[in-house]
């Protein structure tokens, strides 16, 4: 299928119509504990996005479900190399991974541009997510390099997020 994708994709791209991807269609993985470098035996090698979150209440507390904060949103040429990077000493979430409280769940878009652009919604997402939480505007921190962490960006308009809470 995503063969099927790129070719239409490709085709129309050389008939210059550019069709954005459709974010709510991607398909996520279910969030997954990431206690060890076991629980990314099934991450596929191949292209795409994850996103790494923090609990901050436990399941059965305050209610039945868990919740959990969106800490970052990277993009990946192999998924699963990059979130193995998680358990590096180097990893700046070394410390919040040896907690045993992060989670992750990740999608493949193999087309660099669609991953680009899927990329950029979460990161206006997250912006505008820290906004509205914080009631501190965004707009004056640069995005960050990709592959890193993405909790803020320059936001250029005022939105609701794209996403709806829980992804």
């Amino acid at each position: 299928m995503e063969g099927l994708t790129r070719l239409v994709s490709e085709t129309m791209a050389r008939h210059g119509l550019d069709v954005p991807i459709d974010h709510g269609r991607l398909q996520w993985s279910r969030w997954f504990p990431l206690e060890s470098s076991f629980d990314l035996v099934l991450v596929p090698e191949r292209a795409g996005i994850f996103a790494i979150a923090e609990e901050v209440i436990p399941a059965g507390e305050l209610g039945s479900k868990r919740m959990l904060s969106v800490l970052q949103v990277s993009e990946a040429a192999d998924l699963g190399f990059a979130m193995s990077r998680l358990f590096s000493p180097a990893s700046p979430l070394k410390e919040r991974v040896a907690a045993g409280r992060l989670y992750a769940r990740y999608t493949v878009i193999e087309d660099d541009s669609h991953r680009g652009t899927a990329l950029n919604a979460f990161q206006r997402w997250l912006a505008s997510s820290a906004e509205a939480v914080s009631g501190i505007a965004q707009d004056s921190i640069p995005p960050a390099e990709s592959g890193q962490a993405y909790e803020t960006q320059e936001v250029s308009e005022p939105s609701k997020p794209v996403f709806p809470a829980g992804f």
